[in-house]
């Protein structure tokens, strides 16, 4: 089963046709369910020289920008990459799009999908893979990206003047930027990983694991984090909560 992102995602089945209901999208129901009410004190950055990237949403477009450009050369080579697309296609990279696979080659991962969709219809959710990766002969990894964001990521979101933390199943963990973004790649991760067909078809390829990171990428820097295994563990329990 696949799904396809419209206004809303919707299940697509062996004739190629949308069916079923809307799914909702886990980010948001992350949003309504399990972080704070608290607002985050950093965004993406909508400072920027020039006029392309100017105004209130400039980074909301920016960030819009890179995600399709790193979608469409995520799937194709490393020269294609080099290029901005080819011969046929030649685009200038945006800086942002070349610190993205500057960062993935420097870490081992090897892109090959991009908006590879994930969903459970009993729950009715869904969400997106940002790019899917080969590191190694025997592990996936799916790649989360996230542009600007400049500042603390880990910086607490406060209510009442005091930091908050998120709400079951992460009421240990602190309200912030970067784990709102590792609760979204734990239930995206989590998502991909039930799916048996996918995994028979992975082991018989000699993947072994399938494991998640979280890349930041702004004008300055990378920075990767690594889904850890306190974040796996709550995948599905998070699910859980987003479907109610």
């Amino acid at each position: 089963m696949r799904a396809r992102a419209y206004t809303a995602y919707r299940a697509i089945g062996a004739s190629g046709k949308p069916h079923g209901p809307n799914l909702r999208g886990v980010a948001r129901r992350l949003g309504e369910t399990v972080f704070s009410a608290g607002e985050l004190s950093i965004a993406p950055s909508s400072r920027f020289k020039g006029k392309t990237w100017s105004g209130p949403d400039g980074g909301i477009r920016r960030g819009k920008a890179v995600d399709a450009q790193v979608s469409r050369l995520a799937k194709a080579s490393a020269a294609a990459r080099a290029g901005g697309g080819g011969p046929k296609k030649k685009k200038r990279l945006l800086r942002l799009t070349s610190h993205f696979f500057a960062a993935l080659q420097h870490h081992g991962l090897e892109p090959f999908e991009a908006q590879r969709v994930v969903l459970d219809l009993r729950r009715g959710i869904a969400t997106a893979v940002d790019v899917v990766c080969q590191r190694g002969a025997d592990e996936l990894v799916l790649v989360e990206l996230k542009t600007g964001y400049l500042g603390n990521r880990a910086a607490p979101v406060l209510l009442r003047g005091a930091a908050a933390h998120m709400q079951r199943p992460l009421q240990t963990a602190v309200d912030c930027a970067l784990h709102r973004h590792l609760a979204q790649l734990a239930a995206t991760h989590a998502l991909f990983c039930m799916e048996d067909g996918t995994a028979q078809a992975l082991k018989r390829l000699g993947i072994e694991r399938v494991s998640g990171a979280l890349l930041y990428v702004d004008d300055d820097a990378t920075e990767l984090h690594e889904l850890s295994e306190w974040w796996r563990r709550r995948g599905q329990r998070l699910l859980d909560v987003t479907a109610r």
